[in-house]
């Protein structure tokens, strides 16, 4: 791969595929002929599997302390979603993928980027199976926590499958967006925050380094909301049962593309995170550079890659940072999957290629030829698996090596 490649790539936060490709996008689908103007497809996403309902909400988060790295004389804002096991039979209404001003943020880059209709799918349709502000499950057990960082100028609600599964398994997930890289970021009320061209020239350090600063000013505030404070600036009601039951003692993060590359280097910064998984994230791009002092400095804690298509930790992107790894670690190729296999884009992608929108061929350059099913049951197994093991200590053995329930993950030694 070229310097070029890895620079057009990694800085191609106005292009959503793209953005969300990160490091390793591949051909877009705006190579597909245009559909034409119809009914919006309607697209859904796997129910999890764990034995909790789940519940979630969202957080506004304001650093009044620091000042906006892409806006000067701002404080820092964010917008976090929270997905946690809920008491069964709520009420709430099920929660949006994406709420509507990053929806219409969505489609309309889709449109000027790569020619396909606003009406191609129904963005802001598309239902999650968590309810809003719904009570957490009973119990006497803290929830450990999994921060998750999407891909450079990617959206929190595009991780939404995995989280549902691990919130599903007993799990508080705490998805970030990081406001101005990410291609939008909607505010209460309605204010929506787009990406801000500086991001899409920035180095891989420099977006890194902000992320980090992000994801540890959230898990101060996590602390807030676990003492029965209320970290949300406009001070919404919380869901009941959360304070006092968040595990700040077992922490992990996960993150796709470069927000893979963001969980090392946060685990690496922080001795509050205790397990990281990387979906598919590049961590030293030659000229460019290494995103961060976690590739010479190595790590010593539980660290799990997942890598598609051709790729391995034995390529540039990863073999520095995989040498001085001291810690347990395992690297997982999910055989025929593509870059965006590890988002939502996964199953979403195939479904309006079904509906006759773009054609197939084009959907695989960018989540491969892997069965969605069977690329979303691998990814949350041994996701779950991992963190079971370093946050919970509980060894299922999936990771022992390969599975023939699994036969598409492919351990690389």
């Amino acid at each position: 791969m070229t310097t070029n490649r890895i620079r057009r790539s990694t800085t191609a936060a106005a292009s959503v595929l793209l953005a969300l490709a990160g490091p390793f996008a591949a051909a877009p689908v705006a190579h597909a002929d245009p559909a034409p103007a119809g009914t919006p497809v309607h697209l859904t996403l796997p129910a999890p599997h764990g034995p909790y309902a789940v519940g979630t909400t969202d957080l506004h988060l304001v650093d009044t302390g620091r000042t906006d790295p892409w806006q000067p004389g701002r404080s820092r804002e964010l917008m976090v979603t929270l997905w946690y096991p809920a008491r069964s039979g709520g009420a709430g209404a099920r929660a949006p993928q994406l709420s509507a001003g990053t929806a219409a943020a969505f489609a309309d880059s889709l449109q000027r980027q790569f020619g396909l209709p606003a009406d191609t799918a129904d963005w802001a349709g598309t239902l999650t199976h968590a309810r809003t502000g719904v009570p957490a499950a009973s119990g006497r057990g803290c929830l450990p926590v999994v921060l998750y960082s999407p891909g450079a100028g990617g959206l929190r609600g595009q991780g939404t499958v995995l989280a549902e599964e691990l919130a599903a398994r007993g799990y508080l997930v705490v998805a970030i967006d990081h406001t101005y890289e990410s291609l939008a970021v909607e505010f209460p009320g309605g204010r929506t925050a787009t990406a801000d061209p500086a991001a899409a020239g920035a180095a891989p350090r420099r977006l890194v380094d902000i992320r980090v600063t992000d994801t540890r000013f959230v898990l101060d505030r996590l602390a807030v909301l676990n003492r029965g404070g209320n970290p949300d600036a406009e001070h919404r009601r919380l869901p009941a049962g959360l304070a006092g039951r968040i595990d700040l003692a077992a922490v992990g993060m996960v993150g796709h593309s470069l927000g893979g590359a963001t969980a090392a280097q946060v685990m690496h910064d922080d001795a509050r995170v205790d397990a990281a998984v990387d979906l598919d994230g590049g961590l030293d791009f030659g000229e460019e550079g290494p995103v961060g002092s976690v590739v010479a400095d190595g790590l010593d804690r539980p660290f799990l890659l997942m890598n598609s298509g051709e790729w391995t930790h034995n390529d540039a992107f990863w073999q520095p940072f995989w040498a001085n790894l001291r810690g347990p670690h395992r690297n997982i190729r999910l055989t025929g999957s593509g870059h965006l296999s590890y988002t939502d884009l996964q199953v979403q992608l195939p479904q309006i290629a079904a509906a006759g929108r773009v054609p197939a061929a084009a959907v695989q350059t960018q989540v491969g030829t892997i069965d969605p099913a069977d690329s979303v049951a691998a990814q949350r197994a041994y996701v779950d698996a991992f963190f079971d093991l370093g946050l919970r200590h509980r060894d299922s053995h999936l990771l022992d090596g390969p599975s023939s329930r699994f036969p598409q993950a492919e351990f690389v030694e």
